[in-house]
């Protein structure tokens, strides 16, 4: 059962982005479904530090974005991109090595919270610059990702 479900409404105006907020959201079900239904140690751990893994790519490629196309505030956003990245990781170290139980549902509530309030509140505040730059935003010479 999904805990977060995309809509079009977190849409942020460039597809890359709003594809990597669906892994993100993806990687959150598969940890929820994880934890719910009893799954090893190990398989758990897989899924939370593939989490974390891409979180920290996806925040790269969109501060690259944001600068690319001019987005004011990004130190602000930078921030909340390193207060969770930190967050995450904290919680994949306690989950390592060895807490479980309560810090399943602790690890699930955070990234629920965050990512539903980061990307409908933070990430669609910088749609009108994306929007405006068009499909090309924080492209690259010939179409390649400037940040992957």
């Amino acid at each position: 059962m999904a805990v977060v479900a995309w809509s079009d409404a977190m849409g942020v105006g460039n597809s890359v982005l709003d594809s990597d907020h669906r892994i993100l959201i993806d990687l959150l079900n598969q940890l929820h479904d994880a934890t719910e239904t009893g799954q090893s140690r190990d398989v758990v751990g897989n899924v939370l530090g593939v989490l974390v893994e891409y979180v920290e790519h996806h925040f790269r490629r969109e501060e690259a974005m944001m600068a690319a196309v001019g987005v004011p505030g990004m130190e602000a956003h930078r921030r909340q991109h390193l207060d969770l990245g930190a967050r995450v990781a904290a919680l994949r170290d306690r989950y390592q090595a060895g807490e479980r139980g309560a810090l399943d549902e602790e690890v699930v509530t955070l990234l629920k919270r965050w990512l539903t309030e980061h990307i409908m509140v933070s990430d669609k505040s910088y749609r009108p610059w994306m929007e405006r730059a068009g499909p090309q935003a924080g492209m690259g010479k010939k179409g390649t990702m400037a940040v992957t």
